[in-house]
């Protein structure tokens, strides 16, 4: 469903979207943004990507945006630092491009 919903919105503002399942996470893609459903990762990977974003320089990924209703406050916090864009659904804000 999330996945139908991405290519809905992404068409709506005219951007180009491809959507991977978990299985073929280890793909390599040139990707200008990568979204992620937290929610439904796997816990290992759940944990390397905040164990990464904890250790990013902060504003460092604004190539990654994830979405999930289970993020705590400390996550979320965590996130944001790192320059990820975090939100609790998908929605065309988390897809839309950032404008300078």
């Amino acid at each position: 469903m999330n996945a139908f919903n991405a290519v809905r919105i992404a068409r709506r503002l005219g951007l180009e979207l491809a959507a991977f399942a978990v299985k073929d996470a280890g793909e390599t893609v040139a990707a200008d943004l990568l979204v992620l459903d937290l929610d439904h990762l796997p816990a290992d990977c759940r944990a390397n990507l905040l164990a990464q974003a904890a250790t990013s320089p902060k504003h460092s990924r604004s190539d990654l945006a994830v979405h999930s209703y289970n993020l705590n406050r400390a996550e979320l916090r965590v996130l944001r630092r790192a320059g990820v864009r975090v939100a609790r659904r998908l929605t065309a804000g988390l897809l839309a491009p950032v404008t300078a």
